[in-house]
C-alpha cells in the first residue's frame, strides 16, 4: 500500500465569498510541489481554481467543488490544464511538459495525498478521464 502520494503542504487559498459574487478560488502564495507523479511544480500566486466541475445534483454524494481538499488538487489541476504564462514561471516543471493523462494522475495523487478515499479520489479520475478533455489546453 502506497503511503506517500506526494510530497507538498497544502497551500494557502483565499475562496470566494458568495456576497462578492465571486466565483474562483485564488492561491495567495508560491505554491511548491516537491515530487508528484515524477514531476515538481511551483504554481504561482494567483492561480484560480473554479474548483472541480462536479455537477450541483452530486454536490450531497461527492461534495462541494471548492471544498478541501479538494480545491487543492483542483487548483494544480486547472494550472496544468491551462498552461502558464511564460512571464510568471517560477521554475519546475511547465504545464507543456505534462499530457493530459498525467495532469489527471496528479489530481488524483494529491486527493489521496489529502486524505481522500480511495474510492472517492478514483471516480473523480475517471470522471476527469471521460468528460475532462474538452477543459484541456494543449
Amino acid at each position: 500500500m502506497k503511503t506517500e502520494w506526494a510530497s507538498c503542504a497544502a497551500p494557502a487559498i483565499r475562496l470566494p465569498l458568495t456576497t462578492l459574487c465571486e466565483t474562483d478560488a485564488v492561491l495567495m502564495e508560491d505554491w511548491h510541489i516537491d515530487d508528484l507523479c515524477g514531476f515538481a511544480f511551483t504554481v504561482p500566486k494567483g492561480a484560480e481554481t473554479d474548483g472541480a466541475s462536479i455537477p450541483r445534483f452530486l454536490w450531497r454524494v461527492c461534495g462541494h467543488p471548492l471544498e478541501a481538499p479538494r480545491v487543492y488538487a483542483a487548483m494544480l489541476h486547472d494550472w496544468l490544464y491551462c498552461g502558464v504564462d511564460p512571464a510568471e514561471d517560477k521554475g519546475g516543471a511547465h504545464p507543456s511538459d505534462v499530457s493530459r493523462a498525467d495532469a489527471d494522475l496528479c489530481y488524483y495523487n494529491l486527493l489521496r495525498h489529502f486524505g481522500v478515499s480511495w474510492w472517492r479520489a478514483k471516480t473523480e479520475y475517471y470522471a476527469l478521464r471521460m468528460f475532462g478533455g474538452s477543459h484541456y489546453n494543449e
